[in-house]
């Protein structure tokens, strides 16, 4: 029996069992894979409000590169965005959340893949069943990415809409401008997505597309093709795909018993996809109201109600915002993405990308015929 037990160990789940061993709960992660590592493809970018959000120091071990943002229109016409972020080891920045979690008393189960979890409303107890056996808590919290048995489970059917991605880790050619990452936003590389490519160092990148309603696979290698004078000759020695939530939040993420956070509540900034910090957040939030919702012995839905209320008023509106702003660039011809180009600056991206001050940049938009029939008017 533990007061709460949190179902993946991604960034979300870590976070959350930090937070929760935290807040004086006795805690369980329990993790389907045999190594709590990221298991995911991920572009593995952050910004340094990150490490502050987790309660991790940004240590030589956690970060791979130090680098700013290049931003392409279909044309390459460049914006720079100047404000450094951090690639970063994101198997070891998981690790060290659960490190501090541990430290804080947390149970940690490996290797142990969840069957069922299930509300039992006479014992106001959850349930979870596992390949190995049944563990009891009064809250649980479910992190266990896109295709979530938690969220099932308890019958929340709601999915965020998905983009498909795919993802090669390359080596062995010299890759221009390591101090930077860089988007490609242009249909004929990635249709209702971006491409990237994310130096390592000189000698590794990781190099992806996100792309609907086309072949992600397919996208990917004829984006490698025209690039091919830098990536033509590199190896690939990782490939891996998966889908990342960019739908926005989903409307039912706490019931009696549970809170579900992570890629099955959407957790994830639309436009950009980034999800490490907006999903280390929630764990964080998630981790502390079940915690003390389970020290009070009310696990009811509207006590971990809390926990709705907390997130949505910053990364809600946030993820909203930044919602809005994918919804109306996605279906624009490559002509006009060009057009954008010449208008944006770098702060504008940032508030369009991250759902900040979407509202000052739709204004802006306003003073371009063409930009504001088809833009603005929708932003605002």
């Amino acid at each position: 029996m533990y007061d709460v037990i949190i179902v993946g160990a991604g960034p979300a789940g870590a976070a959350a069992a930090k937070s929760a061993s935290k807040h004086g709960a006795k805690t369980l992660i329990i993790e389907k894979y045999p190594t709590i590592q990221a298991n995911k493809p991920c572009g593995e970018a952050v910004g340094p409000n990150t490490f502050e959000t987790a309660g991790i120091s940004p240590k030589s071990d956690l970060i791979v590169n130090v680098a700013y943002a290049q931003v392409y229109s279909p044309s390459l016409k460049r914006i720079d965005i100047k404000e450094k972020g951090y690639l970063i080891n994101k198997s070891r920045f998981i690790q060290e959340l659960v490190i501090q979690a541990v430290d804080y008393g947390c149970k940690v189960k490996v290797r142990e893949e969840v069957k069922e979890v299930n509300f039992d409303p006479e014992r106001k107890i959850m349930k979870v069943k596992t390949i190995h056996g049944e563990y009891f808590s009064k809250v649980v919290i479910g992190a266990d990415g896109y295709a979530s048995i938690t969220a099932r489970s308890l019958g929340i059917e709601e999915k965020p809409e998905p983009i498909p991605t795919v993802q090669y880790i390359m080596v062995g050619k010299k890759f221009r401008d390591v101090d930077a990452v860089r988007f490609y936003v242009a249909n004929k590389w990635a249709p209702k997505g971006y491409a990237w490519i994310f130096p390592k160092n000189e000698k590794m990148a990781e190099v992806g597309v996100g792309v609907r309603g086309a072949p992600a696979k397919l996208f990917l290698d004829k984006f490698i093709n025209d690039f091919k004078d830098e990536l033509g000759d590199a190896e690939i020695i990782d490939y891996r795909g998966a889908p990342v939530p960019i739908g926005g939040l989903i409307e039912k993420n706490v019931v009696d018993g549970a809170i579900i956070i992570g890629d099955p509540a959407g957790t994830v900034i639309p436009l950009t996809g980034a999800g490490i910090h907006s999903s280390v957040a929630a764990g964080i939030i998630a981790g502390e109201v079940a915690a003390k919702a389970a020290l009070e012995n009310n696990n009811s839905r509207v006590r971990l109600m809390e926990f709705k209320q907390r997130y949505d008023e910053y990364w809600g509106n946030r993820i909203r915002k930044s919602l809005r702003a994918m919804r109306v660039l996605e279906n624009l011809p490559d002509e006009m993405l060009d057009e954008l180009a010449d208008v944006l600056s770098d702060q504008d991206i940032l508030d369009l990308a991250n759902g900040l001050d979407v509202k000052r940049v739709a204004f802006k938009l306003l003073s371009h015929p063409r930009l504001a029939f088809s833009i603005a008017k929708s932003l605002l």
